[in-house]
């Protein structure tokens, strides 16, 4: 199934971060529609239950979009973890400025603490979690209903229906 989902999500490239585009990506007024901003790090066992979670979210629901900005330099094997999960959308990586600059002008109140995820709900609004992301919540922050059941959740719950 990953080989499918890696092939129905072809990787992007990682672009490398600045200042500026770092500001941008913190503003909620750069994202017109729900997005995710998934910081992380390749050493971050946290970020990955994010970037699973955040990606399955993502291929379920086309109106979201997910951005990964990875919080060290694009070096040889950095995307090996978003290829392994299957992640879609674009990624950013640390570039030449200083990474504490990096980090404040994503979010100013982000004290480095992985993981960190930035909910915009493409209408103003803008959350920021420190730590593992539940989907409800995620939802909630990004302004999104419920997704629908699917079939086999519909049949977990016949079956616990007495």
């Amino acid at each position: 199934m990953l080989l499918g989902a890696a092939a129905a999500f072809p990787a992007e490239p990682f672009v490398i971060l600045d200042r500026g585009q770092a500001r941008a990506l913190g503003d909620a007024a750069s994202h017109a529609a729900p997005t995710i901003v998934a910081l992380w790090s390749s050493e971050c066992v946290h970020c990955k239950k994010n970037l699973r979670r955040f990606a399955d979210m993502a291929k379920a629901d086309s109106r979201l979009r997910l951005i990964t900005v990875a919080t060290e330099p694009a070096v040889d094997g950095l995307s090996g973890p978003l290829d392994r999960l299957g992640v879609p959308g674009r990624r950013y990586a640390y570039g030449a400025a200083p990474p504490e600059a990096l980090a404040y002008a994503l979010d100013s109140k982000w004290r480095g603490e992985l993981p960190r995820t930035l909910f915009f709900d493409g209408r103003g609004g803008k959350a920021a979690v420190s730590g593992v992301a539940d989907e409800a919540a995620a939802r909630r922050h990004l302004g999104l209903s419920a997704p629908p059941a699917t079939s086999e959740t519909r049949l977990r719950k016949l079956k616990e229906t007495p």
